[in-house]
């Protein structure tokens, strides 16, 4: 944000460093807001987004919004060749390192214990899970499945192409549960799903990188992923560090179930390991 006006202008109130501050730290929710619904959030009227907009060279918070949009549209290719202009080479890497821990932090932090239990619960009660995820989060959904799967908990991923997806979302009810994941720019297909789910009172977890999402459905359980801003390059260690912790929460609901199908797992691969070797 700071590329698209001067931040030490004199001119600017303690409002406009507080609109400044609101962009800087949630890049990607911003500008996909109405006018309202930022300075609904951040404490200032209509007119006073207006002005700064003014103030900083546009004609009004709508050409401010693309502005912001434009200034964050980069290719993959250039997040990784920033990094690397970043430091030497070892150095890059420790920075990246380091740059993670930051992010699993900022996550513990607005992690929300009841939500995340009432989740965990979720999973191991409700008759079938179903994962959705597409692009690099389809790591994720993979991950998910070869956990959940080896408690025995009926899980299944949704098809991710198009509108494939309906076949099975026609047979998805109140009494399962649905696992999404919205980074960047949501996917459509995902953001059908989440209609569908509040129209039918599923059950929800969404895992993304928007601090502030707006909803009040009770069944949906919204998960904070800090992955940086977005002209960085993204990793998914905080996704699956933040999954692997609801692995081991919903192991601790049922320990001795859950052991006795690990148990199974174990007996079987020993009974066939010279016809396939582990």
């Amino acid at each position: 944000m700071a590329e698209l006006f001067d931040t030490s202008n004199p001119q600017l109130t303690a409002s406009d460093h507080k609109i400044i501050a609101f962009f800087t730290n949630h890049p990607q929710l911003a500008p996909f807001l109405s006018i309202s619904e930022v300075t609904e959030t951040i404490g200032i009227s209509n007119a006073t987004l207006t002005r700064f907009a003014k103030k900083t060279g546009f004609a009004n918070y709508k050409e401010l919004k693309q502005a912001w949009l434009t200034q964050q549209r980069i290719s993959p290719s250039e997040k990784l060749e920033k990094l690397r202009q970043e430091a030497a080479p070892f150095e890059s890497a420790n920075a990246l390192i380091q740059r993670e821990i930051q992010h699993l932090n900022e996550t513990a932090a607005h992690l929300q214990g009841e939500s995340f239990q009432q989740a965990a619960r979720a999973i191991t009660q409700k008759k079938q899970v179903y994962v959705f995820s597409k692009g690099a989060t389809k790591a994720l959904g993979d991950l998910l499945y070869f956990r959940l799967n080896r408690f025995g908990i009926a899980i299944q991923h949704l098809c991710s192409s198009g509108s494939e997806i309906f076949e099975t979302l026609a047979h998805i009810t109140s009494q399962d549960v649905l696992i999404l994941f919205g980074f960047g720019k949501i996917p459509k297909e995902t953001l059908v799903i989440l209609s569908y789910a509040k129209e039918h009172h599923i059950t929800t977890l969404l895992f993304s990188d928007q601090l502030y999402y707006e909803s009040h459905e009770p069944t949906l359980h919204h998960f904070y992923v800090s992955r940086g801003l977005p002209d960085t390059y993204h990793s998914l260690t905080t996704a699956i560090a933040l999954i692997d912790a609801f692995i081991v929460e919903v192991s601790q609901l049922a320990p001795e179930a859950y052991q006795e199908k690990l148990q199974q797992l174990h007996t079987l691969k020993e009974q066939y390991k010279k016809e396939i070797p582990r």
